[in-house]
């Protein structure tokens, strides 16, 4: 008798092709298509997003200012940041001068790949760097800025202790000329005495003369002239002891004056220090919004 065959009991599968490749390639491609209006809106900045399959563009969406002159769409790849992915299988990252598209950007070209690791397309965005041109230009004019406001602070600052020196030196002569002009209230007492007594010797002399009668007239004529000198001696000293007690009261309110100064001096110092110091940390500052734009 002949032997049956063995029943088979599990499915023989056809081995592996790459048939299957296309189908996955595509249902890649169509998900990017359909995903491509989500994935633009992601990006908070103006930008602009396109795919492509190895070949031609297969989608673009243009941003408000930062767009192409048409529609690229199905149009061959040319040499931009999707054409460098898609024969690199690897990113890319273009900068874009302003000159070329009236406004700077950044193009990024990210390749895409089946389950099997092949590159069957790529996608892109381009983003405008017209907000990091703005950041930057405002950062350096911050920066240029609070170098020239700290350079005129820091003047502000030499020049407010410079008239506090001054005023302090103001405040000595003040009182050097208030001590001189204490010295001499002695001088005008003995001057004052001098004058008292000279009247006195005037009128003792004037009284003898007169006793002397006709053979004291000279002598006379010589009293009047010493009591006459005594009183203008005396006079002369009211005059000066007047101006002295006004130069003692105005160098007294020109010291007050030059304390008062002097502190709004050392206030203005510290307050200028302070804005200094204020400036400073502004212009450390415009250093990290810098490093911030040029992530942007």
């Amino acid at each position: 008798m002949k032997k049956e065959p063995p029943f088979i009991t599990e499915a023989v599968h056809p081995p592996e092709t790459n048939l299957q490749q296309p189908l996955i390639k595509e249902n890649i491609l169509d998900a990017v298509v359909k995903l491509s209006p989500v994935i633009h809106k992601l990006f908070p900045l103006d930008c602009m997003f396109a795919a492509s399959d190895k070949e031609k563009y297969i989608c673009y969406i243009p941003g408000q200012e930062i767009k192409l002159e048409r529609d690229i769409t199905g149009t061959p790849l040319k040499d931009d940041s999707l054409y460098a992915a898609v024969n690199t299988g690897k990113m890319a990252n273009f900068m874009v001068p302003e000159g070329l598209f009236g406004v700077p950007f950044r193009a990024i070209g990210m390749p895409i790949k089946d389950d099997f690791g092949n590159v069957v397309g790529s996608m892109g965005v381009a983003i405008s760097l017209g907000a990091q041109k703005t950041l930057l230009d405002a950062a350096r004019l911050v920066a240029s800025s609070s170098q020239q406001i700290s350079a005129t602070v820091e003047e502000l600052v030499s020049s407010a202790e410079h008239l506090v020196e001054q005023q302090d030196d103001l405040q000595v002569l003040g009182r050097k000329v208030l001590e001189q002009v204490g010295k001499t209230d002695g001088i005008l007492k003995f001057i004052n005495d001098v004058a008292t007594n000279t009247n006195l010797l005037g009128l003792n002399a004037a009284i003898e003369a007169a006793r002397a009668g006709e053979h004291g007239h000279g002598f006379s004529v010589v009293a009047k002239e010493i009591r006459k000198m005594s009183i203008n001696s005396t006079n002369s000293v009211k005059e000066i002891r007047g101006i002295l007690t006004f130069i003692r009261e105005n160098v007294e309110l020109m010291n007050s004056k030059i304390n008062e100064n002097a502190a709004i001096g050392e206030q203005q110092a510290a307050a200028t220090q302070a804005i200094s110091s204020s400036m400073q940390e502004l212009a450390n500052s415009t250093l990290k919004i810098e490093e911030v734009a040029q992530i942007i």
